[in-house]
């Protein structure tokens, strides 16, 4: 049996905040090693028997005031429900015999010679552990970021990733067979579908083409044109064309009043004009995204295979001023850049709903294109988060909202304020800004500074792995973690078309 170690007479009581019966593990948070058995622990921990708390001082203090900082980041320790603190080998042997998957090994570690064995490979594990830290102090903001500094090596930054990663691959795995199987059940519950909320006021038509379908199935991302008082907007792409045609069968001249554009994206303007000509109403965009749409560039193969080369937009069409008429009403234009340069978003504050177009694309959108800037996407953010809204749509057909007038569509209507999801973006992003701001600070190459953002312990990073570095590869690095990096470190006028031009299209 693991041993506690020398300590005055334990509480009878349990660790205070607890939980009773609940063991608390103290483990640092910028471990590689710490986070995979956090992770490994919550997965595992069907009966809520363990608590995973960070080591702070503060948190310390709230467990038992017994703990010490300096020996809790030396070796893992845990307290018991019966008070004893258990540290090192013993505290991972305690452990794996709380679990059915586990009990062998923690019962078989807890035994000589294999508890001897494990005590020795944990401390060599331990006094190594700044030499292996992938933070390298500043990036993660270390305890000890001068020694991490000193000891830590490329060399080591990148054994401490992969090992990290090769302890949540069966996680990255499982992660990614569920998230195929929700895709195809959104996919399916969408195909070809209209979506009316607000008495049809709000209208979502799903689209889809042969090719385009690749997208929501491999990806998550629909594809979707959004009607809304008679404006249509973004129309798709014009492999995405026979679908919108279905969806306006019984449109009649006179039922639209404008179509519009959030921004100039491939997705959401391929059908502009035809749109317009089928409906008789008139084209209206930004004046920026008249200047992308006046002379289309041509974008790289991979795109124009499954999504579709848009056209160039030729007159008439009008320049969109701060508002717009709707049959009922009018709707503010804001500009929203930062997903691209020339991007626009909607607002109803009779409705109080803002279509977001792709100025909101989910809490933890991590694969961007390369004309993102996000510092100025934050900029964007802290002012819709400034707006009075109850409704908030998504340009790829995700709506937030807690009202009672928008039904719901499992996988499409999501039950929270929208508030609440542009804030928690907003924390996501400023928190990217300071992890690559410190990591360049530091001195690390970009792919470092990446890895530095997407931490193991945080399930957003390993569950959305799979699926973002499937992205990188089918489309070539256009859309990667990679671009989320650069995309803090560019400078006003480098997005278009300096950066973005040359990169994708070979451009002098």
């Amino acid at each position: 049996m693991a041993q506690p170690v020398a300590n005055p007479p334990a509480p009878t009581i349990s660790p205070r905040g607890l939980p009773a019966g609940t063991y608390a593990v103290l483990y640092d948070e910028q471990c590689e090693i710490c986070q995979a058995g956090a992770s490994w622990l919550r997965l595992l921990d069907e009966q809520k028997q363990v608590t995973c708390i960070p080591i702070s001082a503060e948190s310390l203090a709230g467990v038992d005031p017994r703990l010490d900082l300096k020996e809790c980041l030396r070796e893992l320790h845990v307290v018991a429900p019966s008070g004893d603190i258990l540290v090192g080998w013993d505290a991972v042997a305690c452990l794996a015999r709380l679990f059915p998957s586990t009990r062998l090994i923690g019962a078989t570690g807890s035994v000589w010679p294999f508890r001897a064995a494990g005590r020795l490979l944990y401390s060599f594990v331990a006094r190594n552990r700044y030499a292996m830290s992938k933070c390298r102090g500043g990036a993660c903001r270390s305890f000890h970021p001068q020694q991490v500094r000193r000891t830590a090596g490329l060399g080591a930054f990148w054994s401490c990733h992969t090992l990290g990663l090769l302890f949540r691959l069966p996680l990255i795995v499982r992660s990614a067979v569920e998230s195929s199987f929700e895709r195809a059940r959104v996919f399916v519950r969408t195909y070809g579908r209209r979506f009316d909320a607000l008495n049809g006021k709000l209208a979502i038509f799903f689209l889809n083409g042969f090719f385009p379908n690749a997208v929501p199935l491999l990806f998550g991302e629909l594809f979707t044109a959004i009607a809304y008082d008679g404006v249509v907007i973004d129309p798709g792409s014009v492999k995405m064309r026979r679908s919108l045609a279905w969806h306006l069968r019984d449109a009649r001249p006179g039922d639209v009043c404008a179509i519009v554009a959030t921004h100039a994206h491939e997705e959401h303007v391929g059908n502009l004009r035809w749109a317009a000509e089928e409906l008789r109403a008139p084209v209206c965009v930004s004046a920026e995204s008249a200047k992308v749409l006046r002379e289309y560039p041509r974008i790289p193969w991979v795109r124009r295979t499954i999504i579709g080369q848009p056209p160039s937009l030729g007159e008439p069409y009008q320049i969109l001023g701060p508002e717009i008429a709707t049959r009922g009403g009018r709707l503010q234009v804001i500009p929203t850049p930062g997903h691209c340069d020339d991007h626009v978003a909607f607002y109803d504050p009779k409705e109080k709903l803002l279509l977001a177009g792709d100025a909101f694309m989910g809490s933890y959108f991590s694969t961007p294109n390369p004309d993102v800037d996000s510092r100025l996407w934050i900029e964007t953010l802290e002012r819709l988060a400034a707006l009075d809204i109850e409704i908030l749509v998504e340009g790829h057909g995700h709506i937030h909202t807690l009202r009672a007038d928008v039904p719901d569509l499992p996988g499409v209507v999501i039950r929270e304020h929208p508030r609440a999801a542009i804030e928690e973006k907003l924390h996501y992003m400023r928190w990217l800004r300071a992890q690559i701001e410190a990591g360049l600070r530091e001195g690390l190459p970009v792919r470092a500074v990446e890895a530095t953002c997407f931490p193991w312990t945080r399930r957003s990073a390993w569950e959305s792995f799979a699926g973002d570095e499937m992205t990188r590869l089918l489309s070539l690095g256009h859309f990667s973690r990679t671009e989320l990096v650069r995309s803090f470190v560019r400078r006003p006028g480098d997005v278009l078309p300096s950066v973005y031009e040359v990169r994708l299209y070979g451009r002098e």
